[in-house]
């Protein structure tokens, strides 16, 4: 059985900064990332596990996604994919993280 995916509010925020930011060099770069991004996604649906588990939140796998990591959790019995957040890798993810799960 499929899973669906949704994206948190959080997630949503973080792909507008995305796209506004990638925007202001060239306008495909934006338009790649996001074609990558969905195709990755989308795969997720048939495969939710295929991605490693966050070594430090187990609650939390991560996707590369060019220079960004997608940060997602699998609720089995909903069959659904959640993402959380996204991240440029560069960025201090273990705070970041650690706050969002607080803030769940």
């Amino acid at each position: 059985m499929s899973f669906r995916v949704t994206f948190l509010e959080d997630a949503e925020r973080d792909m507008c900064e995305i796209e506004e930011y990638l925007s202001q060099f060239y306008a495909s770069t934006a338009r790649n990332f996001f074609e990558q991004l969905k195709k990755k996604v989308l795969l997720l649906e048939d495969m939710p596990y295929m991605c490693p588990v966050y070594e430090n939140d187990p609650y939390f796998r991560q996707m590369v996604v060019g220079d960004y990591l997608l940060f997602y959790s699998v609720d089995e019995k909903r069959h659904m994919i959640v993402v959380h957040r996204i991240f440029h890798s560069k960025r201090d993810i273990n705070q970041q993280i650690i706050t969002h799960r607080m803030l769940e």
